[in-house]
């Protein structure tokens, strides 16, 4: 039975690795007695598969796992046993039962939606800043470095792994902005990498300071459609 679960990774826990955020849902699922499928093999690892990664420091609404089980089990058990178990910040918010031959969420993702708030050094005008990101999205070409640890660092062009960049709220010395970007095995954006894109192309953007980064959704996006793992997994 394969069981597929939204949880959200909220921030108590936001400084967890995900290797650390494996091992909390491994205990839990102990715990709960959750009949967890096991590999094959020397060293067996339970039978849990996860969209993209989430990187240290980053909360979310919208993570996406898949738990592969030894035997039926209620869904809605499995919810609540679960939830029971996991620490605080940690909630498991939706679950859905998909077929046994569904593609992994790896293969199936790859689109997520960002909120990343940015502090401001000094005021900066609404317009300026919806201007700004205007002209970001009226680009065709924006080369960035990537630092990659014991290899030579990369470059490639984020504009087209940028669906979609707007203005979502101006608070006090603050923005909000909120974007759609590329995921998964294809191609991975990280939002730094577009907050310091925008930092080194508009001088106004220099004001700006990156404080927080909230996953809002995952979603596999077919042309100008966006669908959620679950559609996909019940089509």
């Amino acid at each position: 039975m394969k069981i597929r679960a939204k949880l959200a990774k909220r921030d108590p826990v936001k400084f967890i690795s995900h290797l650390d955020l494996m091992n909390t849902l491994t205990r839990a699922l102990r715990r709960a007695k959750i009949p967890i499928g096991f590999s094959q093999g020397y060293n067996p690892r339970p039978l849990i598969s996860f969209g993209s990664a989430l990187a240290v420091g980053i909360t979310s609404s919208s993570e996406y796992i898949d738990f592969e089980l030894k035997e039926k089990y209620r869904v809605a058990k499995f919810k609540q046993e679960l939830n029971l178990e996991l620490p605080i910040g940690i909630k498991v918010l939706e679950v859905e039962e998909i077929p046994q031959q569904t593609k992994s969420l790896m293969a199936q993702i790859n689109a997520a939606e960002y909120k990343i708030k940015l502090q401001l050094k000094e005021e900066v005008k609404q317009e300026e800043i919806e201007k700004m990101l205007q002209d970001f999205m009226e680009e065709e070409e924006i080369i960035v470095v990537r630092k990659r640890r014991n290899k030579s660092d990369r470059k490639f062009n984020l504009r087209p792994m940028v669906f979609k960049l707007g203005l979502s709220d101006v608070k006090d010395e603050s923005i909000l902005i909120r974007t759609l970007i590329q995921t998964g095995s294809s191609g991975n954006l990280r939002p730094e990498e577009l907050v310091k894109a925008l930092k080194e192309r508009y001088p106004i953007s220099e004001e700006f300071n990156l404080t927080n980064v909230h996953r809002l959704g995952m979603y596999v996006k077919r042309k100008e459609e966006l669908l959620t793992p679950f559609e996909v997994a019940l089509e």
